[in-house]
């Protein structure tokens, strides 16, 4: 007789500054049966990834945040959490070149607006992708789109 073992719920912090993505995303999210954690700063963001308690599967942040962009964030965060997989979304998906370089440094880029089926698919793929940088990369992984995410401050 097969046992049905029950998987904890993964983990997914959520980083953007506007209140309203965050609720939807959580919503969203919740729906689907995963644990949301939500940062409406970096600094936030980075008191969680810093608790060694808090285990954390998936990171999605907005590329474009007042205090800290998102790749600043993901280098940061990645320092502390090398393994930790990072889903970038954004308004600002205009450049096919910026997706592109994004996708091939990370798990993954949603432009927004976007819906819940297209979350699903991005978080499931993100989460069950092997990870597209190595530990050793370091901070240098995301050096492809400095210039992107300054133009946008």
């Amino acid at each position: 007789m097969a046992t049905n073992q029950q998987q904890a719920p993964q983990t997914i912090l959520v980083v953007d500054d506007e209140l309203s993505v965050l609720t939807v995303v959580k919503c969203m999210l919740e729906c689907d049966e995963y644990t949301v954690l939500l940062a409406n700063s970096a600094e936030t963001a980075m008191r969680m990834i810093e608790r060694k308690d808090l285990v954390i599967d998936l990171m999605i942040t907005d590329v474009v945040m007042p205090d800290m962009n998102g790749r600043e964030l993901a280098e940061l965060v990645l320092t502390v959490r090398p393994q930790l997989k990072v889903l970038f979304m954004s308004g600002y998906s205009n450049s096919e070149v910026v997706r592109v370089k994004i996708l091939e440094r990370t798990s993954g880029f949603l432009p927004k607006p976007f819906t819940s089926l297209d979350l699903k698919e991005q978080v499931r793929n993100a989460l069950t992708a092997p990870l597209h940088r190595s530990a050793a990369a370091g901070t240098d992984s995301f050096g492809f789109y400095r210039s992107f995410t300054k133009e946008r401050r």
